[in-house]
Parts: structure tokens; C-alpha cells; sequence
């Protein structure tokens, strides 16, 4: 019996085990596997830890060298072990005289090693497959040990690259460990692109073919035939993972026919060159790296050229049928057949930019634009869109007009997605002019939508237009989803919802989206049906139709988790984590909205994050944890600063709420101001409610007249829009501002016509807001007396909410633009803050394109707001509010003005270094 090698087996308990279990007398077991995994390692592991069991003896015959001659073994009556090691190139003959010899003698047990099955009757199959990661690099570090040179600290991650590279094949990592004498497991790692040349040098007295890695492939690939040798070659084409359909597809011509594809993949299988993963729904298959390698080293290059260009053209099928069934269909099949075979799609567009066909890289990119979106790779896609366009631009024969516009169009859509508005626009704009010039209508009118789209995200009201007319059936160029079964129009009608929402047309938003919802159950688009759901969701929440939203979210969540849409997953945790505050379950909410953010970082779309931390950030407020808020909202704030306005609005709201509830100050003032400011620009009314309503939160206290003003204006917005929780909010800001000034009866009616409301709802007041509201209902109760606040109360308990709203306002006066820097609109904001620098009107009308004329009407309309009579006071009152800014622990966080797109020419406010700019 050889000794070497067996005292120092590594990873491979399991496996003994398993042969513990299956030998035994009358048993042949044959242990297979590709080369270099192990198995004559493994057989001699048992012989010298189970010898004892075989009183009749073991014999070992090593068939490597043409050594068949078993005529000497003449086994007893006894239990006894025949080990038979390498059958592969002669496993005919070794099933013969093995099938011989056990039916002579019942008490003889056999043990093979073959790459391939013997095929006798009765025979178990033990296949070894490579070690894991942990045992490779255990079995690296033993023989580096071994050598006299044990890994130094700090090594551990060179080696665990080294073994996953070599994909825990042993005899690789062996070899690799033996180049340790000389090279640190960092070097060796650098030097794995050619791993054959590196992984040789094996012990002397092994056999020729474990001396060297190409030795032992050498070795399997003598015992294929021609078809078995060009099949795996080909099946180089595939980078990881492949099913059977891809095979066929890429690797049938006339040499090998499509129906010869799956006996020959079954041989290559049988012989241990091809990996098979039977455990999901559809069997995969794959290459080991080396035995890749090896093939591709014999491949000619003409045969290769030939491969790849049927392997991207596959793929860029398989690519434009998902999105095509994404978009009017189900979706989640289609989806994840893409994600199983992506590092396919990354080698195809890798060879496709570096030199191969360009049409079919761009129709490939454009194929998974939808899938880079909802599967969270949008940066990847942007980067392989940048690739092709450039690649285009230097190639002798570039991409056509129409191609480049469908590849320009995509990167406008990944651009929206990505919060990168300027490059989007410019894109869109282009993508516009290249299908006008083909005369494509059917993509001018898919470039019009996405650049209303972006819009949306902008410029709500003009956005929101824009979508109508491009949805409206009976408009030019507009698609009627019922006539021509286009379900595409479905995803419109949900962006149409959300600009309507932001502009404040709630009607106009929900018929959008359930429009939307109508489309995708109709035509069984799982995308346009998502799309409506979590829009119609987030109408509804608005409405106060809690029950409403709650069903759709539930639906929209299963529907996004079922398709893979990280972005509806987010966007539905996000709304029923709102739901949940709502609803005072705050620990649910809690996590509804952790897991949110966690989706929302995924889907690499800072606007997306941007909502899901403003309702975290919400939530944080509502509970008191006020800290915690604050850190959330910065961060809000930087993503305006990559975005828009609006997302600057929402965090400077909370921030200032946030300061508010930890100290207060003068800084919550100024951030409060500004968020009304930005909201203003944004023209998103809803947000316009929580920016006022958190001012006037914020300057109660010092400035109860102004306050007063403020939460007016916000509950005619909430009215006007039909926010019902939002009015019962302001209904009873609105009520503590008059039990402040000693309006008691006023404060009981307005304070039960809201608790009415929220009773009706089902809304919950947050902590953050209770200790106030008891105060002013204690203040109230107090004056009034039991019997007067009982009959005040319930006459306010019998008002609906549009009587309500407007007692709220009896004998006040119109409040139209209020006082303060939260009045000033964005044109007397930058003239302010310029004057404010020393400069003249005619240098800040040059910096701002208008004349001195206009600069004076603005200064004078700033100085009326501001209740300030100079320039000099105007310095003042700047410095004092940047001093404010400057008190914001956060105020690291780069906070700056939108400056990424046409919309924003004319500048804006900016918190860099906690400073005001124009």
C-alpha cells in the first residue's frame, strides 16, 4: 500500500464519512471527479483508517500505468478491500474483471477512482467536488506550513482570493502552495491570469500527471473523442454558469447538431469536465476556471471568433425578449433568467466594446435597461452605455443614428433613476433629435416620455401636462392600451400619477393610477400592474384611506418581491412602514422603514433613498428620538444636493424639527425657512405642508403672530389638496395658536373637530406632538370649565372637515405670502443674498441676467418681507442666519444648491460650509 499523502487529508471529512457508509462486502464504490480534486488522495485516507475492518486483506493497484494485471489477486473467504485507482482510460476493461471478480467472491468490497462512472451493475457513484473556500485555504496554509513557511499574518486574504481563483480544486491549490518558497500568496495571486505555466513543479515521486496542473488536464482531455474535445471547447464561450437552452443555441452548427447537444454535454458530465448543479428549478452546469483555461488554450482562433459572435447574439436575444416580456407581461421569470446568466452578459459586453460587434453590445444594453433599474445596477449600466457610445465614437464604422438614439435614450432613463438630472435631460434632448432625424415616431414619442418623466421629478405641473397629453389615447401619438394592447402605457400613467400628486391634483392622481392598475391587470403586465399599485398606495395614504393603501402596498410588495424590483420592494416598505406610524405601531414602522433604507441603498437610486429617509427620519420625529432624526435628514440634505430641490426641502424640514426637539435655537428657525424656500422652488404642494407646518411648529414661540399666519396656510393646503391627516394636524396646531391668545372656545370646536377627524381615520398623534397638544387641551379645559370645553368640543366633534377648515379661518384676513425668509420667492432670495455680498443692482442684475430696474423691485419687495430698511441690515440679518446654519453639528456634510440641470440656471441657496450663497 503507497503511504505518501495520506496522513495530511484536509476538508474532506464528510466525504470519508460517506464512504464509511457505503463500503462494504459485495459493494463497489467509485469515487469520481474532475481532475486534481482528490480522489486517489481520499481512497488511500480510507484504506490506512478502515484497514482494520478487511481481515482479508487490501490490495491497491494504480492503473495509471497501464497495470491491469490482477492474476495475483486471489481474494479469500473474508471480508477484503480491492482499491482501484485512475480507471478512466481503461474503465471498459476495469468493469469487466471488477464485474468478474465480485460476482466470485461475495466478501470482496471494490474502491475505484475514475473521472467517469465504470458502469457495472450495482455500482454507487461517490462524485468529490472541489473544497470550499475555508478548506482550500486551510489545505494552502498546511502545505505552505509544510515548507517551512507558514502564512504571515495579514496573508489571509491573498490566499482566500488564491483559492477561490483555483475554485478549491486541491491539486491546484497544492501546486499554488509550493510556489510559496519564493512568492508571498499576494505575488502568487497577481500570477494566476496564466495558471498553467504557474502551477507545475508537484513532488517527484507523484505521478507525471499531478507534477503540473496542464499535466492532469492534459490527462482528461487524451480520452475525449473529436465531438466530446469540441463541444467543451466551445463551451468556453459561457463565463460562469449555463442551462442546457444556452448550450444548444451557442454551441450547435454543423459540426455539432442541436440534438446531439445533450448526449454530448452528458458525456463531458460523466467525465467530470462539466460541474452540474441539479438543486434549483433548472439544471445548471458549469466550467471549472482551470479546465476553462486549458480548452481555451487549444481553441484556433477562427473557431473562437465564431463562438463568442453566436454567444453575443444569443444573449442580446435572450435580453430583448426580457424586457419585451418585463414591460407586457410576467415579469419575474424573465428577470431571473437574466441574473442566472448575467456573467454571460458581462463577458458578451466586454467583447462587444473591446473590438467585437457594436450593434449587438447596443442591442444587448438596451435589452437590460429595465433589468438594471429594478435589479439595482444602475451604475453598471451607465458605465457599459458610456462604454458603447464611446466605443462607437472611435470605431471606422459607428452604431447607425437609429441605434445610437435607442442607446442614448437608455442612458437618459438610468441617468433619471440615478438622480443625475442634467445628464439625463442632455441625453433625453439628444435621443429626441436622433429619432426625429430617422423618422422613428414610435421612439420620439418614448423620448418624450422620459424626458416628462424627468420632469416629474423637477417641474411636477409642467411634468404632469406633459404626461397627460403623451397618455391621452385620442392625442397624436398617444397609445390606447384597450385598442392595441400596448400595456406599455401603463408605467406613464404611474409616473402621470406621482407628478399630479407632487402639482396637487389628488383626483387627477388617483384616476391616473388606478388607470394604470386597470392596464397591468388587464394585459397581465406584473411591471405596469407594480407600478399602479404602490402609485395608487401612496394617492390613497395621502387621502387618508389608510385601508386602502394598505392593500395596495401589500399587493404591490408581493407583486415587486415575486418580479425582483428592489425599487418596488423599497417604495412598498417605505409606504407601510408610513402606514404603520400612522397608525401608532411605531415599532413595526421601525422596521418597515430600516428595511426600506437597506433596499433603497441597494437600488443605487439616491431619490428613492431620499423618500425612504425622509419617512424614516419622520418616524424618528414622531417618537422623540430627535438625535437620531437629525443624522437621518443630513443626509437627506446631501442627496438634494445631488437632486433637486425637493429632496433639500425635506431634509432641511426635518432638520430644523430635529433641532427643535434636541435644543432649539435660532438654527431651527433658518432651516425651516430655507425648507419652505425649497419647497416653494420644488413646487411640490404636499411637501410645501409638512415645510410650513414644521415652521410653524419651530417659531411658535418667538413669533406666535407669524406662526399663526403660517399654520393657516398650511391647513388651506392640506384642504385644498384633500390631505385629511394633514388637516387634522394643522386643525390642532391651528386651535393651540388660539388657546395661546386666549381664544378658548375657538381652541375646544377646533380641537374636537380634529379629534373627530382622527378618529374617523384611524390616525394616531405622534408622541413628539402629545406633551404640546395635552398642554393646550389642559389650557383650554382649564378656562373653559367642564361643562363649557364639553359643549365647545362637541360642537367642534359634529363639523366635517371642510366646515372645520373653514371655521379655522372665519375673521381672518387673506395671508397670501406670509412675512419672513420663507416668503421670498426664489428671484428675491438670490437678489437678497447678492446685495448682501456689497454688490450694486447693476452687478447683481449682470450676475442674474435681469435690469438694475428689476433688482430694486425685488430688493424692496425683500427689505417689506424681512421688516428691514437697508442693505446694511440686510448684511445683518445673512450673517445672522449663516451664524444659525453654522450651529448645525452636521453642517460637514457639503450641503449645496441643485446646479445640475437647465431648470436651475438661475442659481440658488447653498449650505457648503454652513453658509447662504446665491
Amino acid at each position: 500500500m503507497p503511504r505518501t499523502g495520506t496522513g495530511d487529508l484536509v476538508g474532506r471529512d464528510a466525504e470519508l464519512a460517506t464512504l464509511h457508509r457505503l463500503l462494504g462486502p459485495g459493494r463497489l464504490v467509485t469515487l469520481t471527479g474532475t481532475a486534481g480534486v482528490g480522489k486517489t488522495r481520499l481512497a488511500l485516507a480510507y484504506v490506512h483508517g478502515q484497514a482494520h475492518a478487511y481481515p482479508g486483506g487490501v490490495w491497491f493497484e494504480d492503473l495509471a500505468d497501464d497495470n491491469d494485471d490482477l492474476t495475483g489477486f486471489v481474494p479469500g473467504d473474508e471480508p477484503a478491500l480491492l482499491v482501484l485507482d485512475t480507471c478512466e482510460h481503461r474503465v471498459e476493461k476495469c468493469a469487466m474483471i471488477v464485474h468478474t471478480l465480485m460476482r466470485e467472491h461475495p466478501a470482496l468490497a471494490v474502491l475505484a477512482t475514475s473521472r467517469e462512472p465504470l458502469g457495472v451493475p450495482g455500482e454507487l457513484v461517490c462524485r468529490l467536488g472541489p473544497l470550499t473556500v475555508p478548506q482550500a485555504a486551510a489545505l494552502f496554509a498546511q502545505r505552505m506550513a509544510a515548507q517551512g513557511r507558514p502564512p504571515a499574518p495579514g496573508t489571509e486574504e491573498a490566499i482566500e482570493r488564491i483559492c477561490r481563483r483555483l475554485d478549491g480544486l486541491p491539486l491546484a491549490v497544492d501546486l499554488a502552495a509550493t510556489r510559496a518558497v519564493m512568492l508571498s500568496p499576494g505575488q502568487i495571486a497577481e500570477r494566476l491570469n496564466d495558471p498553467l505555466r504557474l502551477l507545475s513543479g508537484g513532488s517527484r515521486v507523484a505521478h507525471a500527471r499531478h507534477r503540473s496542473l496542464r499535466a492532469a488536464l492534459c490527462w482528461s482531455h487524451a480520452l475525449l473523442s473529436d465531438d466530446e474535445l469540441l463541444l467543451l471547447r466551445r463551451l468556453t464561450a459561457f463565463e460562469d454558469g449555463f442551462v442546457i437552452d444556452d448550450v444548444e443555441w451557442v454551441c450547435s452548427d454543423g459540426a455539432i447538431t442541436t440534438d446531439r447537444i445533450i448526449d454530448l454535454l452528458a458525456r463531458l458530465v460523466a467525465k467530470s469536465l462539466v460541474e452540474v448543479d441539479t438543486t434549483g428549478a433548472v439544471t445548471r452546469y458549469r466550467l471549472l476556471w482551470i479546465v476553462r483555461v486549458h480548452a481555451m488554450q487549444g481553441m484556433p482562433a477562427e473557431e473562437a471568433e465564431a463562438v463568442r459572435l453566436r454567444h453575443a447574439e444569443y444573449y442580446a436575444r435572450l435580453a430583448e425578449r426580457a424586457a419585451e416580456a418585463i414591460v407586457n407581461g410576467a415579469a419575474a421569470p424573465h428577470l431571473d433568467r437574466i441574473e442566472a446568466g448575467y456573467a454571460n452578459i458581462r463577458a458578451a459586453l466586454r467583447w462587444c466594446v473591446s473590438g467585437g460587434p457594436l450593434p449587438i453590445g447596443a442591442r444587448l444594453a438596451g435589452g437590460l435597461e429595465t433589468y438594471w433599474i429594478m435589479r439595482g445596477r444602475l451604475r453598471e449600466g451607465l458605465d457599459w452605455l458610456a462604454a458603447l457610445a464611446d466605443a462607437s465614437g472611435a470605431a471606422a464604422d459607428p452604431l447607425p443614428g437609429r441605434v445610437l438614439a435607442e442607446l442614448t435614450l437608455s442612458t437618459a432613463v438610468l441617468s433619471t433613476a440615478a438622480g443625475e438630472f442634467a445628464t439625463a435631460t442632455a441625453a433625453g434632448r439628444r435621443a429626441l433629435t436622433l429619432f426625429e432625424d430617422a423618422g422613428d415616431e414610435a421612439g420620439r414619442r418614448r423620448a418624450a416620455t422620459v424626458l416628462a418623466a424627468l420632469r416629474a421629478m423637477t417641474e411636477p405641473a409642467s411634468a404632469s401636462r406633459a404626461l397627460a397629453e403623451i397618455t391621452r389615447p385620442s392625442a397624436p401619438g398617444g397609445r390606447d392600451p384597450d385598442r392595441d394592447g400596448q400595456a406599455w402605457a401603463g408605467v406613464p400613467l404611474a409616473l402621470l400619477g406621482c407628478a399630479l400628486l407632487a402639482a396637487g391634483d389628488l383626483a387627477g392622481a388617483r384616476a391616473a393610477s388606478q388607470r394604470c392598475v386597470s392596464i397591468g391587470r388587464r394585459h397581465d403586465s406584473e411591471r405596469s400592474l407594480e407600478a399602479g399599485l404602490l402609485a395608487s398606495a401612496r394617492v390613497a395614504a395621502c387621502q387618508g384611506a389608510y385601508d386602502e393603501a394598505e392593500r395596495a402596498l401589500d399587493q404591490g410588495l408581493a407583486l415587486a418581491r415575486t418580479i425582483g424590483d428592489g425599487w418596488g420592494v423599497a417604495e412598498a416598505m417605505r409606504g407601510l412602514g408610513e402606514l404603520a406610524a400612522c397608525r401608532g405601531r411605531y415599532g413595526e414602522a421601525r422596521e418597515w422603514l430600516d428595511d426600506a433604507v437597506k433596499a433603497a441603498r441597494a437600488a443605487g437610486s439616491p431619490q428613492l433613498l431620499g423618500e425612504c429617509l425622509d419617512t424614516l427620519g419622520r418616524l424618528l420625529l414622531d417618537i422623540g428620538e430627535h438625535d437620531n432624526a437629525g443624522h437621518v435628514f443630513s443626509e437627506v440634505v446631501e442627496l438634494g444636493e445631488r437632486t433637486t430641490a425637493r429632496y433639500a426641502a425635506m431634509g432641511l424640514a426635518g432638520s430644523g424639527a430635529a433641532i427643535l426637539g434636541s435644543r432649539g435655537g435660532p438654527a431651527a428657525t433658518t432651516f425651516a425657512e430655507e425648507a419652505v424656500a425649497r419647497a416653494r422652488e420644488a413646487a411640490d404642494r404636499p411637501l410645501m405642508w409638512w415645510c410650513l407646518f414644521t415652521l410653524g411648529r419651530v417659531i411658535r414661540e418667538s413669533d406666535p403672530g407669524r406662526a399663526a399666519s403660517t399654520h393657516h396656510l398650511a391647513l388651506k393646503i392640506a384642504a385644498d389638496l384633500g390631505l385629511r391627516g394633514r388637516i387634522a394636524d394643522s386643525l390642532e396646531a391651528v386651535a393651540g395658536l388660539q388657546a395661546a391668545q386666549r381664544g378658548y372656545e375657538r381652541a375646544a370646536r377646533l380641537l374636537g373637530a380634529a379629534h373627530s377627524l382622527r378618529d374617523r381615520l384611524g390616525l394616531c398623534r405622534p408622541p413628539a406632538l402629545a406633551s404640546q397638544y395635552e398642554s393646550d387641551l389642559e389650557t383650554v379645559r382649564a378656562a373653559l370649565g367642564a361643562e363649557g370645553f364639553g359643549a365647545a368640543w362637541t360642537e367642534g366633534a359634529r363639523l366635517d372637515e371642510d366646515r372645520a377648515v373653514a371655521y379655522a379661518g372665519r375673521g381672518r384676513e387673506s395671508h397670501g405670502r406670509g412675512v419672513g425668509w420663507a416668503a421670498l420667492t426664489r428671484a428675491e432670495r438670490q437678489v437678497a443674498l447678492l446685495a448682501s455680498q456689497g454688490l450694486t443692482n447693476r452687478e447683481v442684475g449682470e450676475r442674474l441676467f435681469v435690469s438694475p430696474r428689476t433688482v430694486q423691485a425685488h430688493l424692496s419687495s425683500v427689505f417689506a418681507k424681512l421688516g428691514i430698511a437697508s442693505r446694511r441690515d440686510l448684511a445683518r440679518e445673512v450673517a445672522a442666519r449663516n451664524r444659525s446654519l453654522s450651529l448645525r453639528e452636521s453642517d460637514a456634510a457639503a450641503w449645496h444648491d441643485h446646479s445640475g440641470g437647465a431648470q436651475d440656471a438661475e442659481g440658488g441657496v447653498a449650505f457648503g460650509d454652513g453658509q447662504l450663497r446665491p
